[in-house]
């Protein structure tokens, strides 16, 4: 019994650093993407109005595999508390916890725990995830899904004690990704890198171990296979080919406005942001320009080839949909990616400058701290307060009664 105290002691004076931090994380996230769930703008946008005419039917991943890990709990809750659109933003809410859990983890292996603390924070706080995380809508799976291969694909490959568990959750990921809009192209990229990067890895793994996961792996995306039989338009959703390609001219259009969004300038779409605002602010654009800097010099890294083939298929397919500023919300994950490596490599300068000058380097992570906060106090001032006092806002949610009595 002593030595079991004593283990436990010993693991808490090794890893309580990283257990505050998630504990903080965990805090900020759950109070800041769960306030105000059904209250801060009343009644429902149209984007929510379509995702509860699927919810309400029998969403079964045979019948209708698009956002099925979306649309069946989305109904089954809703089926059980009689109100559809509080269950839809409900399981909105617990994909974006998620979603934040994968990126902590993601940070904490690539980088740091304070990194991974401070990235986070930074995405938690960020008005494009309160957005699509508040929203009785599918479009929180493209934040999550790419996270969890990620995360899921970071496991595997680090991994020396839980390999068949790595092997599973990677598979899990890969099938759970299977169901979602435009994550079969960064499936592709992360399976390739898989292959060819990380070759003599996989060899550690017994041949039981993958042909259990490929057993696993077939039974979780076999409804998907029923269902695409059922309706073949289901493939062309999921690789993102609508059923009427737009011409040449207005695909570069769309291009150029996918590519201006989250940057410089968006469209009008007030169910989704603010007015004509990017999607990001200034200091976290900066930063992206330095993280891409930060994966381009390490061009050969896994992580530097998942990133940047999967922005550039993506890139490319999604100014193909009508509505490429919602499909664009997949690039989110990838982007934050970017601007938290974006601090990494500004720390890494500043210091690189001041070696031994502790006054030097305190500052200049003062003034990164500082810039993060007012980051953070922005996105939150301007989706809690400005946006839902914007006459578009409220001219764009309708109040209609959803309750099943």
């Amino acid at each position: 019994m002593k030595k079991f105290f004593s283990v436990d002691f010993d693991w808490l004076q090794t890893h309580w650093r990283g257990l505050a931090s998630s504990l903080i994380v965990a805090t900020i996230a759950m109070l800041t993407l769960s306030l105000q769930l059904t209250t801060l703008v009343p009644g429902q946008n149209r984007f929510e109005t379509e995702a509860l005419a699927i919810i309400n039917q029998v969403p079964w991943p045979w019948d209708s595999p698009v956002n099925a890990p979306y649309n069946v709990p989305a109904h089954l809750i809703g089926s059980a508390i009689n109100n559809p659109l509080k269950a839809g933003r409900m399981v909105s809410v617990v994909y974006g916890l998620s979603a934040v859990a994968c990126m902590f983890y993601v940070l904490k292996k690539w980088f740091n725990i304070r990194m991974a603390t401070v990235g986070s924070l930074l995405f938690i706080t960020s008005s494009w995830l309160l957005h699509v995380s508040h929203m009785a809508s599918p479009l929180i799976l493209m934040v999550f899904a790419p996270l969890a291969c990620l995360a899921a694909f970071t496991w595997l490959i680090r991994t020396k004690k839980y390999k068949i568990i790595a092997v599973f959750t990677f598979v899990l990921a890969l099938a759970f990704a299977a169901y979602v809009p435009y994550m079969p192209w960064i499936l592709l990229v992360t399976v390739a890198v898989l292959i060819i990067q990380t070759r003599n890895q996989l060899k550690d793994f017994e041949s039981w171990q993958w042909l259990a996961g490929g057993a696993f792996y077939f039974a979780l995306v076999l409804p998907l296979i029923i269902g695409i039989f059922k309706q073949p338009s289901a493939l062309k959703i999921l690789i993102g080919i609508p059923a009427t390609l737009p011409t040449i001219s207005q695909y570069f259009h769309n291009m150029f406005n996918l590519i201006l969004t989250p940057f410089f300038r968006s469209p009008l779409l007030p169910e989704l942001h603010l007015g004509r605002l990017p999607l990001l602010d200034i200091f976290s654009t900066t930063m992206f320009i330095l993280g891409l800097y930060f994966y381009a010099t390490r061009i050969t890294n896994r992580r530097s080839l998942i990133l940047f083939f999967s922005f550039l298929l993506l890139l490319l397919v999604i100014p193909l949909s009508p509505i490429y500023i919602l499909s664009a919300t997949i690039l989110m994950p990838l982007i934050y990616i970017c601007v938290i490596s974006g601090i990494v490599e500004l720390l890494k300068q500043w210091f690189s400058y001041f070696p031994r000058n502790p006054l030097a380097r305190s500052v200049g992570v003062g003034l990164v701290v500082v810039a993060i906060g007012f980051t953070s106090f922005y996105h939150l001032e301007r989706y809690f307060i400005a946006w839902p006092n914007t006459p578009d806002t409220k001219n764009v949610y309708v109040v209609q009664l959803t309750d099943k009595k």
